[in-house]
C-alpha cells in the first residue's frame, strides 16, 4: 500500500463530502453565486465543518508530500506542499481575516494547479494527459477568477473549476497511479 497516495485520496474526498455537505446546511447558499470560501466565514453555520475539513486537506497532503518524494520527485513535491499549506491557511484564516485569506487561497489554487501538472509529467499512461488538461483547466479558471471576468457560472462556480480539477486528480492520482517514468 502506498500511503502517500492514500493520504491525497483521503483528504480530497474527505473535503469534497464535507463541502457538499456545508453547502447543504448553510442557509440559501448558492454554489454558482457564493464563494466556497463562505462556508468557513466565522459566522457561518458551517464554519467549524469547513474550516476543519480545508486544514485536514492541507494537512494530510503535506504529509502526502513526503511521503511521494520517490515517485513523483522535488518539483512536484515542492508544489504540493506549498498547495497543501495554502490549505492549511484557508482553514486557519477564514475569509474574515482579509489578505491572509486571499494569499492563502491563492496559494492552494496556484500550486495545486501546478501540482497535478508537475505530478502528470511524471507518470505513464491516460493520466499523463489527464493530469495535464485538469492542471490547465484549473489555472485557466483561476486566471477568469482573480480579475473576477463574469461567466454565466457565477463566481462559485468558477472557484470549482479551480478546485475540483485538482480534486479530482488527486483522488485518481491515488486511486491508479502507474508507475512514474
Amino acid at each position: 500500500m502506498n500511503w502517500g497516495r492514500l493520504l491525497l485520496v483521503i483528504g480530497s474526498l474527505q473535503f469534497i463530502i464535507s463541502m457538499l455537505a456545508a453547502e447543504q446546511i448553510y442557509p440559501h447558499y448558492s454554489p454558482l453565486h457564493n464563494y466556497i470560501s463562505d462556508l468557513g466565514a466565522l459566522n457561518a453555520p458551517t464554519a467549524p465543518l469547513f474550516n476543519t475539513s480545508v486544514f485536514l486537506l492541507g494537512l494530510l497532503g503535506l504529509a502526502a508530500a513526503a511521503l511521494l518524494m520517490r515517485e513523483i520527485g522535488r518539483a512536484a513535491v515542492a508544489l504540493l506542499a506549498l498547495a497543501s499549506i495554502g490549505a492549511m491557511g484557508v482553514g486557519i484564516f477564514p475569509e474574515d481575516y482579509g489578505t491572509p485569506h486571499g494569499v492563502s487561497a491563492l496559494v492552494a489554487f496556484l500550486f495545486g494547479a501546478l501540482a497535478v501538472i508537475s505530478m502528470a509529467l511524471k507518470t505513464r499512461g491516460p493520466l499523463k494527459p489527464l493530469g495535464v488538461a485538469l492542471g490547465a483547466l484549473s489555472l485557466a479558471a483561476l486566471a477568469l477568477f482573480i480579475p473576477r471576468v463574469q461567466t454565466p457560472l457565477g463566481v462559485g462556480g468558477v472557484e470549482r473549476l479551480i478546485a475540483y480539477p485538482v480534486l479530482i486528480y488527486f483522488v485518481t492520482y491515488g486511486l491508479g497511479a502507474p508507475k512514474t517514468s
